[in-house]
């Protein structure tokens, strides 16, 4: 891919973006499970994102995911990844049929507010 047709994927992604900031377009996902119903974390420092994987009805199946970016890691002294992430997640992900095809939404604002949770649409170069 040549670099101005890399730069024309990316802005329009951006401009969709904000064409659709405060749209309507809000996603109606639940709010994040809180511990009771976390099944794993992925600490993935290539990514910079802190990943974590709930079962909403508790019942082990993963349906609902977050990743928040990760602001500043250290290993401890036992050399176990330790984090600090930003509040909010940027990323959610939804399985509502629980068959393992999840929904991806990202929070524009990273700041929780659900008026900005919308669909992620990336931008395909076909």
């Amino acid at each position: 891919m040549n670099n101005k047709k890399g730069r024309y994927y990316w802005m329009s992604g951006i401009l969709l973006s904000l064409l659709m900031e405060g749209s309507g377009i809000a996603a109606d996902i639940p709010k994040e499970p809180d511990e009771a119903n976390l099944i794993n974390e992925d600490v993935n420092i290539i990514t910079g994102l802190y990943i974590r994987e709930y079962s909403l009805k508790g019942d082990g199946i993963v349906d609902y995911k977050t990743a928040r970016q990760i602001i500043f890691y250290e290993n401890n002294k036992f050399w176990n990844t330790v984090v600090e992430t930003v509040e909010w997640p940027l990323f959610y992900w939804l399985d509502d049929n629980r068959d393992g095809v999840f929904d991806q939404f990202v929070d524009q604002r990273v700041e929780g507010d659900e008026d900005y949770i919308i669909p992620y649409l990336p931008v395909s170069e076909n």
